[in-house]
């Protein structure tokens, strides 16, 4: 039976680069987050078609932001952050 060339080199190239990603993430040093700016969080979310909200916390003074969008399967995420820091992403 034939199999397609195209259909092939898109495995092959596919598994290429899922190796090549395993391998650089693993050997990758631990990376510190890096604080972005309120207004670049909600450009980003508003691009994302998400919604922003921020609350500052008195006292303190910790803003706690996050950015709750859809993915392409429209699945919900919300992107969490502590005064301009990326903290994760957790379901919504």
């Amino acid at each position: 039976m034939n199999t397609p060339t195209a259909p092939r080199i898109w495995t092959i190239v596919t598994a290429g680069a899922i190796a090549l990603g395993v391998a650089l993430t693993v050997n990758a040093p631990a990376a510190q987050a890096e604080r972005i700016s309120e207004s670049t969080i909600k450009s980003e979310c508003r691009a994302a078609g998400g919604t922003y909200s921020t609350t500052v916390i008195k006292g303190i003074g910790e803003r706690h932001s996050s950015c709750t969008y859809k993915d392409e399967d429209g699945n919900k995420w919300t992107d969490v952050y502590t005064n301009g820091e990326y903290q994760g992403t957790d379901p919504a």
